[in-house]
């Protein structure tokens, strides 16, 4: 599972301890998806994007499960509202911008 820190949690984020970090982080699991998540654990590995310098503070505001929740109600409604970019996809990569782009596009363009 991929996750980011939404802006207004960035400061604890990087205030929190590094000894502590991993513990929170899991907890954080736990409370989206339920006590088996801390049983599914298979590593935590951290990337901070927020201050990455190559990445330039790439952060976003959207909880673990929020894409997958709206994903099936884009364009259902009036008028049909079409939504792309690298956070409308699986891992949030440009693979997926390309993908829902695409896809978002050739929606919009056979529209009714």
């Amino acid at each position: 599972m991929s996750t980011l820190v939404p802006p207004e949690r960035l400061g604890p984020f990087l205030a929190t301890p590094e000894e502590l970090l991993e513990d929170v982080l899991v907890e954080e699991m736990v409370g989206a998806f339920g006590i088996d998540a801390r049983r599914l654990l298979q590593g935590v590995f951290l990337r901070r994007w927020g201050v990455d310098p190559w990445t330039r503070g790439y952060i976003t505001s959207w909880r673990p499960g929020d894409v997958m929740a709206v994903g099936p109600l884009h364009g259902t409604h009036e008028p049909p509202f079409y939504v792309c970019g690298s956070d409308q996809w699986v891992c949030g990569y440009m693979e997926g911008a390309v993908r829902t782009g695409r896809g978002a596009g050739r929606a919009a363009l056979t529209a009714g």
